[in-house]
């Protein structure tokens, strides 16, 4: 089989395709024959050396199981998550805790891109205790963890501030979002839209100076989260809840129902073949497309 390999940092160019033996089920685990892969923008610093490991997405169709495993059989659609770089193959083996059945009418590809940054954006609303009647501001808010974030916040009947570039300003619109446009005037321009009403939780998907805003804008530490800016977090006492704390495969499963459902956008931006690799970072890396970023390897 295929499997997406680097040997040394230095970036998207080292990046290269190998193969392998399809692995076997070990004790607890599932072999997935995998249909879509996404990336995550956190993939462009682990190639540069980050200790930090986030592909992870996948959705395929079961092929083997260990004897132990009784919940996941052959023939089963599925979507999940690797812990590791393997989820860049055409097969993977996956602890089967960490696989839930995928819903008939869920796409491949979103199915594919259900896990790292729609569970960042899950935590990161239930870390600000957004409800009924606040006001929430989020950073970011056309990308994975905001658009995901946004869109539960609402839900949940918050109305919702979204930072972005003004390209995207009628994308969340659509989505029910009131669209703020990055720049130096950002704190101005939030305070226009909330139109005298207190800034009650505020998300940061972005970093670079955002918590201070947040706190800047008046909005208690204790409903503050932030997702990238870990620095910013340990220094004013803010949260910074992510994907691994969103409630593993039962949050899933709420995330693959609202999908399915049509309760919850996860836009696909662009698709590749394994083959592409390189090219798939490089969209990701410089063009940074509005939706997910999507590997096809049995194509």
């Amino acid at each position: 089989m295929r499997i997406v390999r680097y040997d040394r940092f230095g970036g998207i160019e080292q990046l290269w395709i190998d193969e392998m033996a399809v692995p076997d089920a070990a004790p607890g685990h599932a072999v997935v024959q995998v249909q879509a892969s996404c990336i995550n923008p956190g993939s462009l610093s682990a190639l540069h050396g980050s200790p930090y490991v986030p592909i992870r997405d996948l959705a395929g169709t079961v092929t083997a199981v260990a004897t132990d495993v009784h919940d996941i059989k052959v023939g089963d659609d599925v979507l999940g998550w690797s812990q590791d770089w393997s989820a860049h193959a055409e097969f993977v083996a996956v602890p089967a805790e960490q696989l839930i059945a995928k819903p008939a009418v869920l796409s491949w590809d979103v199915a594919g891109s259900l896990y790292v940054t729609p569970m960042a954006g899950l935590a990161s609303v239930e870390a600000v205790e957004a409800s009924d009647g606040e006001l929430i501001v989020i950073s970011a808010a056309s990308g994975g963890v905001g658009l995901t974030a946004a869109q539960l916040a609402r839900r949940k009947g918050a109305t919702v501030i979204g930072i972005a570039g003004p390209t995207n300003a009628g994308r969340l619109r659509a989505h029910g979002i009131i669209p703020v446009p990055y720049g130096d005037d950002v704190s101005d321009n939030i305070r226009a839209a909330a139109d005298g009403r207190r800034i009650d939780a505020f998300i940061d998907a972005f970093g670079s100076g955002y918590v201070d805003l947040a706190l800047a804008l008046g909005v208690p530490t204790g409903r503050i989260n932030t997702v990238v800016d870990y620095q910013a977090a340990k220094g004013t006492g803010v949260k910074a809840l992510g994907t691994a704390n969103a409630g593993g495969a039962p949050a899933l499963r709420k995330l693959a129902e609202l999908a399915a459902s049509g309760d919850l956008d996860i836009p696909i931006g662009a698709t590749f073949p394994l083959s592409e690799i390189q090219a798939a970072y490089r969209a990701l890396a410089e063009s940074r497309p509005f939706g997910r970023i999507v590997l096809h390897p049995q194509a």
